[in-house]
């Protein structure tokens, strides 16, 4: 799960975006909508950690703490 809380964002004067509050959950797709311009870049941005928030937070729980239990994962070598 991401959880975004309380993200603020500007730009000198320009503010992106002002206190800020999602959680995004297991097993819901999700999809980031705008005008040219309105911060939907840098919204990922933040979300990845690229950028830092003026203000707020960006939490991420680890990968293992969202799978259930009945998730198979397989890796290749190669």
């Amino acid at each position: 799960m991401i959880s975004v809380k309380n993200v603020t964002l500007s730009f000198g004067k320009r503010v992106l975006f002002d206190e800020v509050n999602i959680n995004f959950t297991k097993g819901n797709c999700y999809g980031v909508i705008g005008a040219n311009g309105a911060g939907k870049s840098t919204f990922l941005k933040i979300l990845s950690g690229e950028i830092e928030p003026n203000k707020g937070s960006v939490e991420i729980t680890p990968a293992s703490a969202c799978r259930s239990s009945n998730r198979t994962t397989t890796s290749s070598t190669r």
